[in-house]
């Protein structure tokens, strides 16, 4: 792997190779319902000094320069030069934002200015951001493996994206302090005519096909003032490391319809998204910088096709798992927006949408790499209860034998096992290793309806704005038993099916023919609840002088959660679901049991205030502070499941607090925003529960008081655009932040178990986890002749520290993005893409390989436990593609 570049030799390529995002070279904005004009270019393409024009995180349409926030525009000029793995990913465009798009489509990790708690888990990797489509979220609630991005997907009908880091994203945006990103449509009025865009590509080092194509079209329905739009996707690929079947295929249809009258607008849009999706885990490495012997950055490790099985459920159902099928997601939404004048500097705007969605899931998890006599791993498949005797490991495709192990019965009620013939690929990587298999079955169910009606009132040197906002979801969660396996360490991996021979020589088929054991039984609670959010919010914009301007806003939020959660029995049968005695497979499926209400409520005010000053009318400059908090997600109370946890844990709402200065310096050809900002996130909990062993409550569960830790951040964000020459532009966003974490730490049980001598460890405080010094994305566009332009993008991510502990720090890597566009006629062009040019391995997570429950225990690393030669499973980025894109305009 390339060696990091130091600090100011970054800095240096930077300048000299740039090309992102900024408000600066962003091409005209695009009209939204109340048709906003767009900046204006002079003839060498150069912006002028007007500006663009910004909807998000402001009580009415400004200019990007005078507008007191930290915003970025993803122009619709930049989107047209991407080659973006995911809705997140053009995220990376604007400044302080860390996106993590290591897993594909789905799943991704987005934060900006440190506040990144819990971080490392894409499991949930949107808590404190929220990303939009025309101003309203994507998807209410966020839970655990559940949130927007598995309903977003960018396409030709995106005219822009509008990014916020903090600021007023506390005070505009619902229980997302730490940024609001907002994915804004074309409508037929700002973006008339048809477009069909075909695109093909080999992803995966070159190694695995992709197909896509796009289509929109938009324009004037009548002489009245009715436009409409619609475009959409179809895209088939293999994905970056190829598992033998498809890992996206789907599409979607969207459009609106506007109808523009005298003193207002009517916007209605609909979508449906019909989408299916995979992700690759961790792929064993060394040290958690270097790929292990045997595999490659485009190593697959999700189960094999042949894998597919049928499995009973809990409530006497059958229910069939096929990782083919990937995670399907679906969604219709239907929305309406009204803006109205109505004279003397009085507007209304209200926005509204309603969203059905579902997400069905069979796809691997916990793939991990374990040795095959893992203790904890043979709690989960249940063999720990054998008695002594011999299992045989088969290899699924030829039959032949993969290794044996001994079971030995322990005086505590379980048994261990002792491998004694071994087989298996990948020993040199892991003795005894194989990965972990876990057939993960979800169906998930969500509605909402979200409304936001917001009055401004322009009176005298005052733009006042009052506003409310009502949010309602419902989320079910419907979980399958599709039970645990074992597979070859190796790429592609290969299941093993298992018998058990006991002491009498009797056999018992202990997985069934696919590999799988312990069949029906669940990995967690089935829950429904509803979430049910109330704002009002205020602004007031004042102009004191024409130079400066004060800006104040406040929001109030009530947010009340209600959750059942339906628990299950363990049940066993010595005959299980299909009535055979030699069929251990399915001899443990649970049974329904009793249902837990948990019910949390939160009232919070946030507020923001701003003080800005126009030098001159190319310099521009404030000062911001913002106070705000963050509740838990759904997901979180979702977790109080056991009646202990409903009478005993409360989880705190966060607090962020941020000071932020803004310098925005625009003229001719250049363009520079500097936003110096200090970042507090406190208050950050984990909850654990202890069981009393002794005590008048022995027997009973307890929750210690929770340990409240805080992330603070310094740091400073740039975003530079110029003209170099009439053909030659340079572009660069930079973050340069310093995160740091103190306070965090953890209970463990005292020897009395009676609650009093609980020990509480605390973490030295070090470097936040997961939370980089710099981010870099520059690059130059040169168009030596008017029809062909020729691009490139470096983008480098700092180093980061692996876990809370500081146990070790994720290595920093630096990429190469290089495309070129060639316009054939007017209406023809084509584009060449190829990303990760180096093929460099960037690492954007970990995991550890003792055991199966040490592989989800990333914070369980200790300081100066990490060995650099041991084996550390790791996420890397996406590997070097390449595209062919074709755009026609009619």
């Amino acid at each position: 792997m390339r060696k990091p570049c130091t600090r100011v030799g970054l800095t240096i390529v930077a300048l000299m190779l740039a090309s992102t995002s900024t408000a600066a070279f962003a091409e005209a904005a695009a009209a939204d319902a109340a048709d906003v004009t767009s900046p204006q270019a002079d003839e060498a393409g150069a912006p002028q000094d007007q500006g663009e024009i910004i909807v998000t995180g402001v009580f009415g349409a400004r200019s990007i320069e005078s507008a007191p926030i930290s915003i970025n525009v993803v122009s619709n000029e930049m989107l047209t030069k991407q080659a973006p793995v995911s809705a997140a990913d053009l995220l990376k465009n604007i400044p302080g934002v860390f996106v993590n798009s290591a897993l594909g489509e789905i799943r991704n990790v987005v934060f900006s200015r440190g506040v990144s708690a819990n971080s490392l888990d894409a499991a949930g990797g949107y808590y404190y951001v929220s990303l939009q489509e025309d101003g309203l979220p994507v998807e209410l609630t966020t839970a655990n493996n559940f949130g927007p991005d598995y309903f977003l997907r960018p396409d030709l009908l995106l005219s822009r994206v509008e990014g916020l880091r903090g600021g007023t994203a506390a005070i505009t945006g619902p229980n997302a302090p730490g940024g609001i990103f907002n994915y804004i449509s074309r409508t037929g009025k700002s973006d008339p005519g048809v477009e069909v865009q075909l695109k093909g590509g080999l992803l995966g080092d070159l190694g695995n096909p992709y197909y896509r194509g796009d289509i929109y079209a938009g324009g004037k329905l009548n002489d009245a003032g009715l436009y409409y739009s619609i475009g959409g996707f179809y895209r088939w690929d293999r994905g970056a490391r190829d598992p033998g079947y498809a890992m996206n295929k789907g599409g979607q249809v969207h459009g609106n319809i506007l109808y523009d009258y005298d003193n207002g607008s009517l916007l209605f849009t609909a979508k449906y998204l019909d989408d299916r999706n995979a992700w690759n885990e961790f792929t064993p490495a060394i040290g958690a910088t270097r790929i292990a012997p045997g595999f490659s950055k485009t190593s697959s490790n999700l189960p094999p096709a042949n894998a597919a099985h049928c499995f009973p459920g809990a409530d006497g159902s059958n229910e069939c798992w096929d990782p083919t099928k990937l995670v399907h997601s679906r969604s219709a939404a239907f929305g309406l927006k009204w803006n109205q004048e109505f004279g003397e500097g009085w507007k209304f705007e209200n926005n509204a949408r309603y969203t059905s969605s579902k997400a069905d899931w069979n796809t691997g998890a916990l793939i991990s790499a374990s040795p095959l006599n893992d203790v904890v791993t043979s709690f989960i498949s249940t063999s720990a209860f054998l008695p002594a005797g011999t299992i045989n490991y088969f290899f699924r495709n030829s039959g032949n034998l993969a290794a044996t192990n001994q079971v030995i019965p322990t005086p505590f009620g379980f048994s261990v096992q002792a491998t004694t013939t071994n087989n298996l690929p990948g020993q040199n990587v892991l003795p005894g290793g194989v990965f972990t298999q876990v057939a993960f079955v979800q169906h998930f169910k969500s509605d909402n309806f979200v409304d936001q009606a917001t009055l401004t009132k322009d009176w005298g040197n005052h733009h006042l704005a009052l506003g409310g906002y009502l949010a309602l979801s419902k989320l079910r969660l419907r979980q399958g038993g599709g039970g645990i396996g074992f597979s070859t360490l190796a790429s592609p991996t290969e299941m093993l099916t298992s018998t058990f021979t006991d002491t009498t020589g009797r056999v018992f088929q202990l997985s069934d023919p696919s590999g799988f054991q312990a069949l029906g039984t669940v990995g967690g609670n089935d829950y429904r609840g509803t979430q049910k959010q109330y704002s009002v919010f205020f602004g007031d914009t004042w102009k004191v002088t024409p130079e400066l301007t004060l800006d104040a806003g406040g929001r109030w939020e009530s947010i009340n959660y209600n959750v059942f959660n339906q628990t299950f029995v363990a049940g066993f049968s010595p005959t299980g679901a299909d009535g055979n005695a030699l069929t251990l497979y399915d001899n443990n499926v649970p049974s329904i049991g009793p249902e837990f209400n948990t019910r949390r409520s939160y009232r919070m005010f946030n507020f923001s205030v701003s003080a800005a000053y126009e030098f001159t009318s190319n310099f521009n400059a404030y000062v911001r502070y913002t106070n705000g908090k963050k509740a838990p997600d759904f997901g979180t109370i979702v977790a109080i499941n056991t009646p202990a946890q409903i009478a005993t844990v409360f989880p705190k709402a966060q607090k962020i607090e941020q000071i932020e200065m803004g310098l925005k310096y625009a003229r001719g050809g250049l363009n520079i925003q500097v936003f110096p900002f200090y970042s507090k996130l406190s208050n950050v909990t984990t909850s654990q529960s202890f069981t009393y062993t002794a005590g008048p409550q022995q027997g009973q569960f307890y929750s210690p008081p929770p340990v409240a830790g805080e992330i603070e951040t310094y740091g400073v964000e740039v975003s530079l655009a110029a003209r170099l020459t009439s053909t030659l532009s340079s572009r660069i966003n930079l973050t340069l932040q310093d995160p740091k974490a103190r306070n965090f730490g953890s209970w463990a049980q005292g020897p009395r178990g009676d609650g009093t001598d609980d020990v509480l460890t605390r973490i030295a405080p070090g470097d936040a986890d997961n939370n980089p010094k710099i981010i870099l994305r520059g690059g130059l566009d040169w168009s030596p002749i008017k029809s062909v332009t020729l691009f490139g993008e470096v983008n480098h991510l700092g180093k980061r520290a692996a876990n809370a502990a500081n146990a070790f720090y994720l290595p920093a890597y630096t990429t190469l993005d290089l495309g070129a566009s060639w316009n054939v006629t007017d209406s023809f062009k084509l584009q060449f893409n190829m990303t990760n040019v180096t093929n460099t391995l960037g690492v954007m997570s970990w995991s550890r390989s003792d055991s199966l429950l040490a592989s989800i225990d990333r914070q369980g690393l200790a300081k100066g436990a990490y060995d650099p030669n041991a084996i550390y499973p790791i996420l890397g980025i996406q590997p070097r593609a390449a595209f062919l894109t074709a755009n026609y305009k009619f």
